[in-house]
């Protein structure tokens, strides 16, 4: 529907289309014979803006243009009420001179955004303390103050046919790959939903692989590290009222680095990557390696131990897979409530119930004592895992390892691994495989281990850069 010349009729067909909100307003201007009338919500505008930046300014210039008399930078015209509507949802003061069949769309948003405060999420022991919040557009300013150069590129989209949530995609021109970005924004153009509340939707949307366990992109809220990974050819997402970024492409081992690997030296950064995906490791097979052992070969355990585990396990009634259960699920109890409450209470609850839990089930003989030392051992391995994404993954895949372990013994263990070497060799994220190749010359410098920054001269091999040279060689 256009614009119609008539002020009450104007007024009329938005009211109609707001359904007769109680907070669309309307105030006018006259000015000697010219006649002026705002459309707004009051609960989204800034009236001080519109006080001084657009009412004054009409008042005092005479027979100009309203885009020459408000002193407002963006400004807007259109002839369609829709776009009049989503302007007033969206926190713009609308303009309307009578006889005209154009409104002009300023923006007045009234902003009550979060100040930038330091990550929540990701730890900071070294680097920047910034880190995202729910307004895009700060969120951007930060970015581009990161990485000053023309050739950062912001795409924005509009998705949600409901909510029209704003997202944006960052990557560099020269760095980023076409074919990857092409496949991107064929995925997101093709995004069909009423609402998009957090980047995981974005995510899951453009996932190809919906059946699996193991994350696809990347969820980081420190600048730093979305800086980094963008100088690496990679791309980020940023959705509007989310404190996350999405990055893609990444590989299985991205999950594993932070970027304080990068501050604290090589030697120490490598010895903290190579103990994190060791840590995986326990976290995924540590239950199913104790009940295959005590169940199946208590004869490869040496002596010493295995008569301190007869000891503590000949008053238990429940079999080894039952034990290591009814600890993992109540594991999982105590960390989900400890999540759930706040914080001063969530922390007490954590402690005092794994104290008393893990006391009780030991003197009632419902657990061994080394079972609950291997429960332990497992939590506290899942939690070095600097993605929460990743650290869900070891979580819900140690119940399928213990599950093989109790049928098959060790032999269920190398299955479950081969299977799951298997799975992680078939993933692709975005076309690229997901579980590069590792162990080559130039990918085992940042995987395993942290090589010498000097040593660093490529770009990791799943960004597919257009340029995958970082360190020119100083000799020539």
């Amino acid at each position: 529907m256009k614009i119609e010349p008539l002020l009450d009729a104007n007024e009329k067909n938005i009211r109609d289309m707001l359904f007769h909100t109680s907070d669309f307003k309307t105030s006018d201007v006259r000015v000697g014979e010219q006649w002026y009338r705002l459309y707004y919500l009051k609960s989204m505008i800034d009236t001080t803006l519109v006080q001084e930046h657009i009412i004054r300014p009409l008042l005092h210039t005479h027979y100009t243009s309203v885009r020459e008399a408000v002193t407002i930078l963006d400004c807007q015209e259109t002839e369609w009420l829709s776009e009049v509507s989503k302007a007033l949802v969206a926190g713009k003061t609308v303009v309307q001179k009578y006889g005209e069949t154009i409104c002009y769309l300023l923006d007045t948003e009234l902003s009550n955004d979060r100040t930038v405060s330091i990550p929540l999420n990701e730890r900071v022991l070294r680097g920047s303390h910034k880190a995202l919040n729910e307004n895009i557009d700060t969120n951007l300013n930060m970015l581009r103050k990161l990485v000053e150069t023309p050739d950062l590129i912001v795409k924005s989209y509009t998705i949600g046919r409901r909510s029209n949530s704003r997202v944006c995609v960052l990557y560099l021109h020269s760095l980023a790959n076409e074919v990857v970005l092409m496949e991107f924004e064929k995925k997101i153009e093709s995004i069909d939903i009423d609402y998009v509340e957090s980047p995981g939707f974005v995510e899951e949307l453009i996932n190809d692989d919906k059946f699996s366990l193991f994350p696809k992109f990347l969820i980081s809220e420190r600048t730093d590290r979305i800086r980094s990974y963008l100088m690496d050819g990679k791309i980020a997402i940023l959705t509007d009222g989310s404190p996350e970024c999405v990055i893609l492409p990444v590989s299985f081992w991205s999950f594993f680095q932070t970027p304080d690997d990068y501050q604290v030296g090589w030697i120490v950064g490598s010895m903290l990557r190579f103990l994190r995906i060791s840590c995986f490791i326990f976290a995924v097979s540590l239950p199913g390696l104790y009940v295959a052992l005590v169940t199946f070969d208590p004869r490869i355990i040496p002596f010493e131990i295995a008569l301190s585990l007869k000891n503590s396990m000949q008053l238990v009634p429940l079999p080894p897979i039952l034990e290591a259960l009814i600890m993992l699920v109540t594991l999982e109890i105590l960390r989900e409530s400890a999540v759930r409450l706040p914080s001063p209470i969530g922390q007490t609850i954590g402690v005092v119930g794994g104290i008393v839990i893990g006391t009780v089930v030991v003197q009632t003989n419902l657990i061994s004592n080394m079972m609950v030392v291997v429960t332990a051992l497992t939590g506290v391995s899942s939690f070095i895992i600097p993605s929460y994404e990743m650290s869900n993954v070891a979580r819900i895949i140690t119940y399928p390892f213990l599950v093989m372990a109790s049928i098959f013994g060790l032999i269920g263990l190398e299955i479950s691994f081969f299977l799951l070497v298997t799975h992680l060799a078939r993933i692709h994220t975005i076309g690229i495989p997901y579980f590069y190749a590792w162990f080559t010359k130039d990918a085992i410098k940042d995987t395993l281990f942290r090589a010498p920054i000097k040593l660093l001269k490529k770009r990791p091999i799943e960004s597919v850069a257009k340029d995958l040279t970082r360190l020119n060689d100083p000799k020539g």
